[in-house]
């Protein structure tokens, strides 16, 4: 039977374009409806669906309800829906949407064209409905106080977030543009998120760390979106992907002077000279900059260039005093810059084969004859005048579409210079939502910035309430961590913060970008008045958790490592499971297996695992087997991720005991596999492929097409879907899957060395095995019953004492399936010493979240412990510790029989409680020289089978109040 919820009248609207695609665009849309007292009284339901290409904040009466849409393919797009019951009033009621569009390539989405689709159904007592759609009907309007031209966060991300509070209101309303029917356009398949709805909690800062005076910018940033530029239109993140193009200016100096100038990606000419350090001192008169694109493909997408005059004089490059910037081509033009294409250089692939494989042919072609072009015309454009023998390859345009604005290298260059606490007063004034206020007075020396911590990394929008005249400059930027002697970890130059420049009088203002870190800078700029800032705080956001899960020891440090753990899992929850709150939030499908796992047990998270997988085998349409990160514009392929995906599956069912999700996945269980299949290698029978071989942040040798812990961990694959085919009742592929499992195993133990006892980690092109061994080879071998038993103490040795020169597993990620090989061979006590070891160093250096990659990982920053501060493929204490420690080990889907052995490892009591479909099941142990007693609650219809293991010794077990 068909209801409101099935139907949609609604359009996909948006404001009416000039034409083209833009590349960033926020617009305001707007819906006023009434309702009479008796017909507010009478609602039963108020749904109101709603999604947008590319985001959306949805504020109804003025209160913020929620940010969205959740992420999807195109093919497959969902929307969200929220119940505004509590909501409506009598009378006028407004429904406003901030929506924004964005057509750079993101690991998030993949959109588009700008679109808003909306329906609200009022249901009433007696089942009547009214409707509330977008159509013609709506207000729509630019939303320019969001800047329009900002760079990308970050590869992963949107554009970044610059809100100019003077220009609210600046652009004229006008009535909405339909675009299609619901049901048409580039978004298919309607359908209902799957998931909860984010939550939003306030989260106070805790103390105040340090004010200081820093020196205002220096110089000129220049920000150039190479990419865009090169393709307007296109949406892509692909290394395979030629960035051409340049820039030039002429020079006009009165006098000598040094210039200071720091390329990102570019190549600089001076006169017909490569400019090959950072500093060149020029005569007076007029010279040519040409600066090029260097780093013609790769990830980064926008190039920067900083010009500073010499350091000592600190002049501005557009002080006439010092140097003038005038159009080479037109000298009347606002935009001292020109625009120089490469038309012909127009290669847009994917990264299918991975670019250390070697980039396609055409590619490589291209990109030669660019460099050499441009080595050429640098060395042959001498004089501005020359520029004009390029002819319709030079471009004028206005700076807003040749550039774009960064903030973040103000930050990032960042120099203090003073202490500014004479310049703050109250500076915890502004921790909380009351009366009180921190004051900044501005500074004649230079900016003031104020340093904050959050007590703990944490993920949310910035939310601040503060007074300050017009124009003033307020830069909010987060870090996860800075050393001991204060250096800030900048990770990967990701653009984590954002700016907001201040209306005269109150300004009040919650960002529509969610970020993470636990230090918080803030600098204002351009202040010439004092600003009091009343709150400052962030909007905490997350998965909606129910905390079932707990764990408490005799041992203080292994309860912190838990804690930290599943904070960490916490922070990794969005709409689906992401790798970091930081840099990325992207859902890796690797990682999602791995958290997927852990959030089960605390915090009984089904649905954003099953979402999770849903995304991925959605990615069967695009690719030969499971997709690496999804839905996403880099297309790339890392098998590790794929065949745990497979993986996954099996995980899903043993927790919930889902047999229709199960038979829900089935198809792209096989479709994976068979794709798999495909790509083994007719020579030595394993999986072959120029992809993304990695599966650890490690020394592994691991840039060849034929890596062996792909086969390994295809194996792992083939095992997850024999069991699923099993339940099933699918005979005829378990017999095929059982005849591939026999022919990879087979292929996998011809490349055994019995020299050095062990596998090698790669077939090199040639056909010789890698001289390069590691551990995670043994552990894999071991888990999947892919060794023969005559090498299993060997693959053991080298998991519990590796050779010194075996590499050495460099990830959590990758010890959780160390974990789970130990575990499967009866080693628990070695996961505990490994856990001890590796996380101690976190809680050492005063983490509170758990960390990417470990201090000894060939990956890590210089001088930075880890990469990522808060990765949650690294909660795997949160997991072990209860089946190890407490011992609660589910041996039946859906929990239906759970076995309890709990390990003392030297503790003398332990308690904590796991989620399980059926319940929470809670275990409390204490033990002294003579007795162990364990109190287990259980759901009604799970069945406890106790276990006696070598831990418990000669001890009498006192289980339930009951001798046993």
């Amino acid at each position: 039977m068909m209801t409101h919820r099935d139907t949609w009248t609604a359009s996909w609207i948006w404001l009416p374009q000039d034409g083209g695609r833009p590349y960033h665009q926020t617009i305001a849309a707007r819906k006023v409806f009434s309702l009479t007292a008796e017909a507010c009284d009478a609602i039963a339901s108020a749904d109101l669906r709603i999604t947008a290409d590319s985001a959306y904040r949805l504020v109804v009466n003025g209160a913020w309800v929620n940010d969205g849409p959740c992420r999807s393919w195109p093919e497959h797009t969902q929307y969200d829906v929220a119940d505004l019951t509590g909501y409506l009033k009598p009378g006028d009621n407004e429904i406003r949407v901030i929506a924004r569009f964005w057509s750079t390539g993101t690991f998030h989405q993949i959109s588009q064209q700008p679109g808003l689709l909306a329906q609200l159904d009022l249901v009433d007592q007696s089942g009547g409905v009214r409707t509330i759609a977008t159509d013609a009907t709506w207000e729509v309007a630019e939303a320019r106080a969001w800047a329009a031209d900002t760079p990308k966060v970050s590869i992963q991300m949107e554009p970044q977030e610059l809100y100019d509070a003077r220009l609210e209101g600046d652009a004229d309303v006008v009535p909405a543009t339909v675009l299609y029917e619901a049901d048409a356009g580039p978004w298919q398949d309607l359908n209902a998120r799957d998931v909860p709805l984010l939550t939003k909690e306030p989260f106070h800062v805790r103390a105040f760390v340090e004010a200081n005076v820093v020196r205002r910018p220096q110089g000129l940033t220049l920000c150039l979106p190479a990419a865009y530029l090169a393709h307007p239109g296109l949406t892509e993140a692909n290394h395979s992907f030629l960035q051409a193009g340049g820039i030039a200016t002429r020079l006009e100096l009165a006098t000598e002077q040094t210039l200071i100038l720091i390329p990102e990606g570019l190549a600089l000419f001076i006169d017909g000279e490569a400019v090959e350090g950072k500093r060149i001192t020029l005569s007076p008169g007029v010279h040519l900059l040409l600066a090029f694109v260097s780093e013609a493909t790769g990830h980064r997408k926008e190039k920067v260039l900083r010009i500073v005059v010499s350091e000592t004089q600190g002049a501005d490059p557009q002080d006439g005093d010092a140097l003038q910037l005038v159009n080479p081509l037109r000298p009347d033009h606002d935009n001292p810059w020109v625009r120089i294409a490469f038309p012909e250089a127009d290669y847009a692939g994917d990264d299918m084969r991975w670019f250390e494989h070697g980039f396609p042919e055409a590619l490589n072609a291209q990109v030669e004859t660019y460099l050499a072009e441009i080595a050429r015309l640098g060395s042959e454009l001498k004089r501005p005048e020359d520029i004009t023998a390029l002819g319709p390859r030079v471009q004028c345009r206005p700076a807003h579409e040749m550039f774009v604005r960064d903030t973040h290298p103000d930050f990032l260059h960042r120099e203090p210079v003073g202490d500014a606490a004479l310049h703050v007063h109250n500076p915890a004034g502004l921790f909380y939502d009351n009366a009180e206020t921190t004051i900044v007075h501005p500074s004649p020396d230079g900016d003031i910035e104020l340093m904050y911590d959050l007590g703990e990394q944490a993920i949310g929008y910035y939310d601040f309430d503060l007074i300050a005249e017009a124009g003033v400059e307020i830069d909010i930027y987060g870090v996860e961590y800075k050393t001991p002697a204060g250096t800030i970890q900048h990770t990967y130059g990701n653009r984590n913060g954002m700016r907001y420049i201040t209306r005269a009088g109150r300004n009040r203002f919650t960002s529509l970008k969610r970020r993470s870190g636990r230090y918080l800078f803030i600098t204002l700029r351009n202040q010439h008045a004092p600003v009091r800032i009343r709150n400052l705080r962030l909007i905490a956001s997350t998965y909606p958790v129910n905390a079932v899960g707990a764990f408490r020891c005799s041992d203080e440090r292994l309860t912190r490592i838990w804690e930290i753990s599943a904070r960490t899992l916490k922070l990794c929850m969005e709409d689906t499971f992401t790798d970091c709150p930081l840099y990325e939030q992207t859902l890796w499908v690797g990682d999602a297996r791995n958290e997927a796992v852990f959030a089960y047990p605390v915090f009984g998270a089904v649905d954003i695992g099953q979402r999770c997988a849903r995304l991925a085998a959605q990615s069967l349409e695009r690719y030969p087997i499971v997709g690496s990160q999804v839905p996403t514009t880099w297309d790339v392929l890392l098998p590790a991720w794929s065949f745990l995906w497979g993986i996954s599956i099996w995980d899903a069912y043993a927790y919930t005991g889902d047999r229709a999700f199960m038979e829900e996945m089935w198809p792209a269980v096989v479709a994976n596999l068979e794709g798999a299949e495909g790509l083994l290698d007719p020579t030595t029978g394993l999986f072959r492929g120029a992809f993304w071989n990695m599966f650890d942040w490690s020394g592994i040798d691991d840039r060849h097409e034929i890596v062996l812990h792909n086969s390994m961990l295809l194996v792992g694959a083939i095992d997850a879907a024999q069991r699923c085919a099993d339940v099933l009742h699918q005979t005829e592929r378990r017999a095929w899957l059982d005849d591939l499992r026999e022919r990879l195993t087979e292929s996998l133990n011809r490349f055994w060395d019995p020299e050095r006892c062990a596998y090698p980690d790669s077939i090199h092109q040639e056909g010789t095995p890698s001289p390069s061994t590691s551990q995670h080879t043994s552990f894999l071998a071991l888990l999947y019953d892919i060794i023969p038993s005559e090498h299993r103490d060997d693959a053991l040795r080298n998991m519990l004492t590796p050779p010194d020169d075996m590499v050495r597993v460099g990830s959590p990620f990758a010890m959780m399936t160390n974990y789970e090989a130990l575990e499967r061979a009866g080693h628990e006590d070695a996961i505990i010493d490994s856990i001890y070891d590796a996380y101690l160093p976190m809680l050492e250096a005063g983490a509170t979240t758990v960390w990417e990659v470990f201090p000894s990982s060939d990956d890590r920053p210089s001088e930075f412990p880890t990469r990522s501060h808060c990765h949650a493929w690294s909660s795997a204490p949160a997991y072990f510790l209860n089946r190890i420690i407490l011992g609660i080990r589910p041996t039946a889907p859906g929990g239906a029989e759970v076995e309890i052995s709990p390990r003392l490892s030297g503790l003398s009591w332990a308690e904590g409680t796991v989620a399980t479909v059926r319940g929470p099941l809670h275990v409390t142990w204490r033990a002294d020289d003579e007795k162990l007693q364990i109190n287990v609650e259980a759901p009604s219809d799970t069945t406890v089978h106790f276990v006696r293991n070598e831990t418990h010794g000669e001890r009498e077990i006192i289980l339930n109040n009951k001798v046993t």
